[in-house]
C-alpha cells in the first residue's frame, strides 16, 4: 500500500502515533503532507474548533484544560493545538503548555500537541490549520487551539477558530491593550479570568463600554467572568460558546467559514510563491542588491517587488519548452536485454535509431522513435544498477516516465521551491548527452519522472 495511503487510514482510525506523526508532516512541510491531506479532506470540517488568546498570565493554559476536562465529561473527545513560540536556536517549542495540562495526558480521549510560531505574526505557526484539519479527520469532536498571549498581533487566530475566546485579567491594562491590539474586532467572547481579583467588575465595564461604542454586526460578544483555576464561571462560558455555535449556523456562519477558506487558499498562495521565489538561483543576491538600492534611494520597494514578481513569471515556463506546451520525451522501459526485449517493437514497426551505453547509470540504452517521442529500452550493465535493482523488484515493464524541459536546473529549483521531493538535486549527463535529474514517484503519484534538457 502506498506509505502515504496507509498512514491517512490509521488518522482516520484514530491512531495516535499515526496522528502525532501526520502533524510533525505538516509542522515540517514534508512534501508528502499535501496528498495525505487530500485524502484526509472528505472526512474534516465535523470539528468544532474554538481559539484561546490573550496576555501571558491572563490563565489561557489552564482554561484550556477546564473547558478540555468539561468536554470530556460529555464524551466528546478533544484535541489541543498548543502554540508556543519558537527557540530562536533550535526552532523548537516550549513544553509550558504541556507541562500546565499534564493531568490530562493519561487520558485516551484527549491528544495535546505543542507547535512552534517560527515567526509568524498572530501566534499561528505556518503548520497550525494543518495540525486542527487533521485532528479533525482523526475524530475529535473539539480543537482547542491556543495561541501565544503576546497581547497583539492575535487577529490570525480568527482565521482559523470559528469562535474566539480573548482572556482578559484585571489590573493588567488588558482592557486598553485589547483595544490596541484590534482584539475588539475579532473576538466573539470576552472573558475576565481571575475574577476573583480586585478590579474585575471595572474591567468588565470598560469592556462593555467599549463594544457600546464599537461596530459590530448580529453577534455582540458577551463578557463573561470565570476563575478558572477553581472553575468558577465556567459552566456560563460553555453556554456563551454554544449560543454562539448556534448563531454561527445561520447565514453570518456561512459567509464567515468562506473567508476563512479564502484566506487559506491565499495563505498556501503566498507561501508557495515565497518559497518559490527564494528558490530560484541567486534570488538572495538579486534582493540584497534590490535592497541596497532602496536603501541609496535609487530604486523603490514598490519597482523591487515588480521585477522579482517578472523573475517568477520567467521562471513559470521553466518546466515548459517555448510556446508552453509539455512534450514527453520518451518512455523509459527495464528490461533484461535490449535485443530480446526489442523484438517485439521491431514487430510493429518501432525500429532502433540509436543505442548507447550510460556507464553513470550502469545502463545501456536503445530508443525507438514514436512520433515526436520515443520508447527507452534500458538494460542494465550491473548487479547495481537502479534498471537491475528495479528488474529484480518488478521484473520488466514501465520504468519512468520522462518530460523534456528547456533548463533543468530551473525546472528542479521550481519544483524543490513547491515542495516537490527529488531524487536530484543536481542535473547529470544522461543519454544523447542531456542533462536530466528525477522527481521522486511520492510527488507525482506514483510514476518516476525523468526532465530532461537537450543536449548540444
Amino acid at each position: 500500500m502506498n506509505p502515504v495511503r496507509e498512514l491517512a487510514e490509521r488518522v482516520l482510525a484514530g491512531t495516535p502515533p499515526a496522528i502525532a506523526r501526520a502533524i510533525t508532516w505538516a509542522e515540517t512541510a514534508d512534501p508528502r503532507f499535501p496528498e495525505l491531506l487530500s485524502i484526509l479532506w472528505p472526512r474534516t470540517g465535523r470539528a468544532r474548533v474554538i481559539g484561546l488568546t490573550g496576555s501571558p498570565g491572563a490563565g489561557k493554559s489552564t482554561l484550556t484544560a477546564v473547558l478540555a476536562k468539561a468536554a470530556r465529561a460529555e464524551g466528546r473527545k478533544v484535541g489541543i493545538v498548543a502554540v508556543d513560540p519558537s527557540s530562536p536556536f533550535t526552532g523548537g517549542a516550549i513544553l509550558g503548555d504541556r507541562i500546565r495540562m499534564q493531568d490530562l495526558y493519561t487520558d485516551p480521549g484527549v491528544m495535546i500537541r505543542s507547535m512552534a510560531t517560527r515567526g509568524h505574526l498572530g501566534g499561528l505557526s505556518r503548520a497550525t490549520a494543518d495540525a486542527v484539519d487533521v485532528l479533525d479527520a482523526a475524530g475529535f469532536d473539539d480543537v482547542l487551539v491556543e495561541t501565544v498571549g503576546v497581547g497583539q498581533d492575535e487577529v490570525e487566530v480568527f482565521r482559523l477558530a470559528e469562535t474566539c475566546v480573548v482572556l482578559l485579567t484585571p489590573g493588567m491594562g488588558d482592557d486598553i491593550q485589547a483595544i490596541k491590539a484590534g482584539l475588539m474586532e475579532v473576538a466573539d467572547v470576552f472573558v475576565v479570568n481571575k475574577a476573583d481579583r480586585d478590579g474585575a467588575d471595572r474591567t468588565v465595564g470598560e469592556v462593555l463600554q467599549m463594544l457600546e461604542l464599537g461596530e459590530h454586526g448580529a453577534w455582540i460578544p458577551p463578557v463573561v467572568k470565570t476563575v478558572a483555576r477553581t472553575g468558577d464561571g465556567v459552566a456560563g462560558l460553555r453556554a456563551e460558546l454554544d449560543r454562539h455555535r448556534e448563531f454561527l449556523s445561520g447565514p453570518e456562519g456561512a459567509s464567515r467559514r468562506r473567508g476563512r477558506t479564502v484566506r487559506r487558499i491565499e495563505t498556501i498562495v503566498q507561501e508557495r510563491l515565497l518559497a518559490e521565489l527564494h528558490g530560484l538561483s541567486g534570488s538572495e543576491a538579486s534582493m540584497s542588491s534590490w535592497a541596497g538600492r532602496i536603501e541609496a534611494r535609487s530604486e523603490d520597494p514598490f519597482r523591487a517587488a515588480q521585477a522579482l514578481l517578472e523573475t517568477l513569471r520567467k521562471n513559470g515556463a521553466a518546466l515548459a519548452p517555448t510556446g508552453g506546451k509539455m512534450k514527453i520525451s520518451h518512455i523509459g522501459l527495464a528490461v533484461s536485454s535490449v535485443d530480446g526485449g526489442g523484438a517485439f517493437w521491431d514487430i510493429v514497426g518501432l525500429l532502433e535509431e540509436h543505442r548507447e551505453e550510460v556507464a553513470s547509470q550502469k545502463v545501456i540504452t536503445s530508443f525507438r522513435p514514436v512520433g515526436e517521442s520515443a520508447l527507452e529500452l534500458l538494460e542494465p550493465t550491473s548487479p547495481e544498477s537502479p534498471i537491475a535493482k528495479f528488474l529484480e523488484k518488478k521484473g520488466p515493464g514501465i520504468h519512468h516516465l520522462c518530460l523534456e524541459v528547456p533548463d533543468v536546473a530551473a525546472a528542479l529549483a521550481k519544483l524543490k521551491a513547491a515542495g516537490v521531493r527529488l531524487v536530484n538535486e543536481t542535473p547529470f549527463e544522461g543519454a544523447h548527452g542531456c542533462l536530466v535529474a528525477f522527481v521522486h514517484p511520492a510527488s507525482t503519484g506514483g510514476v518516476l519522472l525523468e526532465l530532461s534538457q537537450p543536449g548540444h
